[in-house]
C-alpha cells in the first residue's frame, strides 16, 4: 500500500515539474487556451522527459540520485514560475471544466466509455506481471537496475554494459531507463510491477493531448473523440503501452512535436513552437530513431519557413532560427557523447552508408515492400488504420497536398525514405532486421497518421456529426 501511495506521489511530482516547464514554455500569454486535459497530459510527458535529462546531467557532474537531490533544483524553478504569475497580476484560474458543463451526446459517451475501458485494460495488462518482454528486460530494464544500484551513471557504465550484456544496445538514449530509475528512487526500492505504470500513464497522458489538440483544430469534440478512439484502440498502440519499451514514447514525443508545430503554422504562438521544440528534443533522447524523426521535423519546418518567410514577423525570427539549431545541437551532443565512448549501433550506423552498400541494398526493396504490405493489410495489429490511410490518400488527393496539411503529408514521404534507407544500407541480415523492427517502426508514425486523417476528413460530409 505504501508503494502505491509513493507511486501516486511520484506521478504528481512529475506532473508538477512538467507543469512548471510547460508554463515557462507557453510564452507571455501563459497557459490561456490550454484545457485542463491538455495541461495534465503535457505536464506528465514533458515532466518525465526533463527529469530524465536532469538525472543524466547529474551523473555527468557527479551528483547521486535521491528524491531530494532530483527534486530540489525544481524548487527554484517553481519559485520563478510563482514570481512570474504574481508579477503578472493574473488571478484568473485555469478552468478544469467548462461552465456551463457541456452535455455529452450519447455517441460521445459511448466513445468515452470505450476509451476508458481500453485504458483500464492497458493498466491491468501492465500491472499484472513484472517487466518481462525481451527488449524491456535486455535493453531497458538491465540499464535501469544497474543505474539504480550504482546511484547514478558511473564512468564504467557504458563499457561494462557493452562488454557484459550482448544486445543491450549501450548506444541507446536513456529516457526509458532513467524514467524507471526515477520511479525506483521515489519508491526507495525495486518494484518491477509498479514501475510499468509509467507506460499506460504515458498512453493516457498522450490521449489527453491528442484529443485536446484535435478539438482545438476542428472545434468538434465529437470528431476529436472519434479519432482519439481510433488511435487508442489500435492493437499495436495499446499493446506497447503495457510492455516497457521505448517505441511508444518515441511515437508520442515525435507526434507532440508535430501537433504543436502544426498549431504554430496556423497561429504563430511562441508557446506552440517551444513545446514542439522540447518534444522533438525528447524524441532524440528516447531512441536512436528519434534522431531521424527529429531531422524530418526540422526539414518540414525549414520548408514551411522558406515558403512563408514573408509572413513571419521580426519578433518571431529568434524562435525560427533557434528551432533547427537546437534540434541539431541535441542530435550532435548525443552523437558526440556516444562517439567519445566508442559506442556503435550494430544494426545501423553511418559507416554503413556507402556506395557499395547502396548498390547491394537496392535488391532489398521488394522484400521491404512485401513486409510492409503485410503490415498495412494485416488487421491483427493495426485494425484497418492503414487501409483507411490509403483510402483517404487516394480519395482526398487534392486536399492531401493543400494548405498546411501538405507539410504533414511530406512527413510520410520522408519517413518512408529515411527508414527505408536504414534497411537498404544496413549490413545486418534483412530477414532479422526487418521482421524485428518493421511493425515497431510504424508505431513511430502511427499517431501522426491518425492526426493527418482527422485533418483531411475534418470538412468531409461524413464527419458532420
Amino acid at each position: 500500500m505504501i508503494s502505491i501511495i509513493l507511486l501516486i506521489l511520484c506521478v504528481l511530482v512529475t506532473t508538477l515539474i512538467g507543469w512548471n516547464v510547460l508554463f515557462l514554455l507557453s510564452g507571455r500569454k501563459g497557459l490561456a487556451g490550454f484545457s485542463f486535459l491538455e495541461q495534465a497530459g503535457l505536464s506528465y510527458l514533458l515532466g518525465t522527459g526533463v527529469i530524465t535529462v536532469q538525472m543524466f546531467i547529474m551523473s555527468i557532474i557527479g551528483i547521486g540520485y535521491t528524491r531530494f537531490s532530483i527534486f530540489i533544483p525544481w524548487v527554484v524553478v517553481m519559485m520563478g514560475t510563482g514570481l512570474i504569475i504574481w508579477r503578472s497580476g493574473s488571478k484568473k484560474p485555469v478552468p478544469i471544466l467548462a461552465f456551463p458543463p457541456r452535455v455529452w451526446r450519447p455517441f460521445e459517451l459511448v466513445l468515452i466509455c470505450l476509451i476508458t475501458l481500453q485504458t483500464l485494460y492497458n493498466f491491468f495488462r501492465a500491472l499484472i506481471r513484472p517487466i518481462e518482454a525481451h527488449d524491456a528486460v535486455a535493453i531497458y530494464g538491465i540499464k535501469s537496475k544497474m543505474i539504480y544500484l550504482a546511484g547514478g551513471i558511473t564512468g564504467e557504465f557504458f563499457t561494462k554494459l557493452a562488454s557484459n550484456f550482448h544486445g543491450a544496445h549501450p548506444d541507446y538514449p536513456l529516457l526509458v531507463p532513467l524514467s524507471e530509475v526515477w520511479v525506483y528512487t521515489f519508491l526507495g526500492q525495486f518494484n518491477d510491477i509498479l514501475v510499468k505504470a509509467i507506460f499506460p500513464l504515458s498512453y493516457l497522458a498522450f490521449l489527453f493531448v491528442f484529443y485536446a489538440v484535435l478539438k482545438r483544430i476542428t472545434e468538434k469534440p465529437c470528431i476529436a473523440l472519434l479519432f482519439t478512439f481510433l488511435l487508442a484502440t489500435v492493437k499495436q498502440f495499446a499493446d506497447f503501452a503495457t510492455i516497457g519499451v521505448a517505441d511508444l514514447w518515441l511515437g508520442i514525443y515525435f507526434t507532440i512535436g508535430i501537433l504543436y508545430l502544426y498549431l504554430w503554422f496556423a497561429e504563430k504562438k511562441a508557446g506552440f513552437l517551444n513545446i514542439s521544440l522540447l518534444s522533438i528534443i525528447l524524441a532524440v533522447w528516447t531512441k536512436n530513431e528519434g534522431m531521424l524523426l527529429a531531422l524530418i521535423a526540422v526539414i518540414i519546418f525549414l520548408i514551411y519557413v522558406a515558403a512563408n518567410f514573408g509572413k513571419i514577423k521580426k519578433q518571431e525570427l529568434a524562435g525560427v532560427f533557434a528551432y533547427p539549431l537546437l534540434v541539431i545541437l541535441a542530435i550532435f551532443s548525443w552523437s558526440a557523447f556516444k562517439h567519445g565512448l566508442g559506442l556503435v549501433n550494430e544494426n545501423f550506423n553511418f559507416s554503413m552508408v556507402n556506395f557499395g552498400n547502396l548498390m547491394s541494398g537496392l535488391s532489398k526493396i521488394p522484400a521491404i515492400l512485401y513486409e510492409y504490405q503485410k503490415q498495412f493489410f494485416g488487421p491483427n495489429r493495426w485494425n484497418i488504420i492503414w487501409i483507411l490511410f490509403f483510402v483517404v490518400f487516394v480519395k482526398e488527393f487534392k486536399r492531401v497536398f493543400s494548405g498546411d496539411i501538405k507539410y504533414v503529408t511530406l512527413i510520410f514521404l520522408l519517413f518512408a525514405l529515411g527508414y527505408g534507407s536504414m534497411y537498404i544500407f544496413s549490413t545486418v541480415g534483412l530477414g532479422f532486421f526487418l521482421t524485428t523492427t518493421g511493425s515497431r517502426f510504424l508505431l513511430h508514425i502511427l499517431p501522426v497518421t491518425v492526426f493527418w486523417m482527422a485533418l483531411i476528413l475534418d470538412k468531409h460530409e461524413l464527419t458532420r456529426i
